[in-house]
Formats: structure tokens, C-alpha cells, sequence
């Protein structure tokens, strides 16, 4: 394993980042996948090798959690100014 668990750790929190705007609830269930998945990448990772070298950038792992494929990139703009004009309700933490 080339990644220290520090260094995993701090993927980790960048990727959870990206996903922030999530329903706690949504949010709470794919970072728990996301971190399981994260250790074994880890586990399995050649000599020199980083978990961005092997997932991408935290901001591509995010969209692969969520589903998201590079064939959907026309529809993104789209999405962005959906998103800024809808308000997305959170729910508390519990």
C-alpha cells in the first residue's frame, strides 16, 4: 500500500465533501460504502500507486458514487442552472 492512512483519510474527506449538498440520510449512506471501498482500493494499491491515481480526483470518485458518467457532461449545464434555482431541503442530523 502506497497510501498512508493519513493520506487515504484525506481523499476520504474530499470526496465526502463533494457530496455535502446530499440529504444527511443519502449522504450518511454513501460515504459508509465510499469508505469501505476506499480502505480495500487501499489494501490493493501497487508500489507508488495513490488512491487519486488509481479513483481520480476526489471530485470524479464523488460522481461515480452518485452514479454520474461522462456521457451525461451535455446535460450538466443543464443541471447547474436547475440546481441554482432549486432549493434542495435538508434534513437535521440525527
Amino acid at each position: 500500500m502506497t497510501d498512508t492512512p493519513a493520506g487515504t483519510a484525506s481523499y476520504r474527506d474530499a470526496v465526502e465533501r463533494h457530496l455535502a449538498a446530499l440529504l444527511d440520510e443519502i449522504r450518511r449512506d454513501i460515504a459508509a460504502g465510499l469508505r469501505a471501498h476506499l480502505a480495500d482500493t487501499a489494501a490493493d494499491l501497487r508500489p507508488g500507486e495513490t488512491l487519486e491515481h488509481r479513483l481520480g480526483s476526489p471530485e470524479q470518485c464523488a460522481a461515480q458514487a452518485l452514479g454520474y458518467h461522462p456521457s451525461l457532461a451535455p446535460y450538466q449545464d443543464d443541471y447547474d442552472d436547475f440546481a441554482m434555482t432549486t432549493a434542495v431541503p435538508r434534513r437535521a442530523a440525527l
